[in-house]
């Protein structure tokens, strides 16, 4: 009898199959399985390579065809699927790249603001929990805190019927390398900081058009405000579109806080930060009223079917820190518990300053911008 060989999966069409609620097996082969594959379709089974190896036989008869077989680099991924196969699995497909592929696929998906005139695609990046943004109106785009694929963004720019004319980026991001200034570079458009990111240390601030609390970028006739929401950084500066939606950056998730310890990591420091960030949004934030729209910088590293755009008065309910009116007590309360650090935080840092190369390596694992 003829063993059938395993095939590859591109990480964007295995998206575009979770998406769809496509049910698929996901066995991730990885001796640590950090971050995992997360989605409504996906069952996900945790099993380390040479362990999957040897019970081949009996994950075969429990896993359907619709299984991936995952690991970091797609490498040893393609021993346990070989295995599988042997032990008469029908074609397990092996993660092509492994996470270091899933680490890197973008999807745009729309997002209705009821703002006359202006279209929104919000950019999710799945692997990594992060959320980046194209706002295009009167034929411009503003693309804000864009992923490391430059192409991509001026795909959907081009779908949108749209220019890049400006890229932003929300403050120097610690758990992500920011692809702001290749975009700006590629798509010939003016690339914005904050004045407080350069004042931290931006080697290439001569490219930079520095943004500071109240400036208005003008995208296709609409207004931009800049609005700074220190805390989670001291160069975290959002957008406010209309006055009803809000591009919070780092400093408001969904159903979570940002976390105050990336900047100033001593203990001090970071109590002073979360002290800044509870002012924040208690006087920036939340005083916009429960009505406006939030577009946060991240969310978990997960599948999603549609935008994270949910209204503040939702976020409040849902987030019980935001009901703690003592700012000391909050910053206790935050500090307690806070989850390790990203990996490679300083040098991603330093890498988005361009202080140092970039190292697409530096990045790993989910979302470690939160406080929970």
């Amino acid at each position: 009898m003829k063993i059938a060989a395993p095939t590859t999966i591109a990480p964007r069409a295995l998206l575009a199959r979770l998406v769809a609620g496509e049910p698929t097996a996901v066995l991730d082969v990885r001796a640590d399985a950090d971050a995992p594959i997360e989605a409504a379709a996906a069952r996900l089974r945790h099993v380390p390579a040479g362990e999957a190896t040897e019970a081949a036989g009996a994950l075969a008869a429990e896993l359907a065809a619709d299984t991936v077989v995952v690991c970091h680099r797609g490498l040893s991924a393609r021993g346990v699927a070989e295995a599988l196969c042997a032990a008469g699995m029908e074609a397990p497909q092996i993660l092509d790249g492994g996470m270091r592929g899933w680490l890197h696929v973008l999807r745009a998906v729309p997002v209705d603001l009821g703002v006359e005139g202006l279209q929104v695609r919000q950019v999710q990046r799945p692997g990594r929990g992060c959320l980046s943004y194209v706002l295009a109106a009167g034929g411009e785009a503003l693309v804000v805190d864009p992923a490391p694929d430059a192409a991509f963004y001026r795909d959907v720019a081009d779908e949108l019927g749209a220019r890049i004319v400006a890229v932003f980026d929300t403050h120097l991001h610690a758990d992500h390398l920011s692809g702001a200034r290749e975009l700006a570079a590629s798509a010939g458009a003016a690339l914005h900081m904050p004045q407080a990111s350069i004042d931290r240390g931006v080697a290439y601030a001569d490219e930079v058009q520095a943004v500071r609390d109240g400036d208005v970028l003008t995208i296709g006739g609409i207004d931009v405000t800049a609005i700074a929401l220190p805390g989670h950084t001291t160069d975290m500066t959002g957008l406010l579109l209309a006055g009803r939606v809000l591009l919070s950056g780092d400093s408001l998730f969904a159903d979570g806080l940002a976390r105050p310890d990336l900047e100033r990591g001593d203990p001090d420091g970071a109590r002073v930060m979360a002290r800044t960030l509870h002012t924040t949004l208690h006087e920036r934030v939340l005083a916009l009223g429960d009505d406006v729209v939030l577009l946060p910088g991240h969310d978990h590293a997960v599948v999603r079917t549609g935008a994270v755009a949910p209204r503040l008065g939702d976020v409040r309910a849902r987030v019980a820190e935001l009901s703690i009116a003592d700012s000391d007590e909050f910053a206790e309360h935050i500090l307690q518990g806070m989850p390790p650090r990203p990996a490679n935080y300083a040098a991603v840092i330093d890498a988005n300053a361009g202080r140092t190369a970039v190292d697409p390596d530096l990045e790993s694992g989910g979302n470690s911008c939160a406080t929970r």
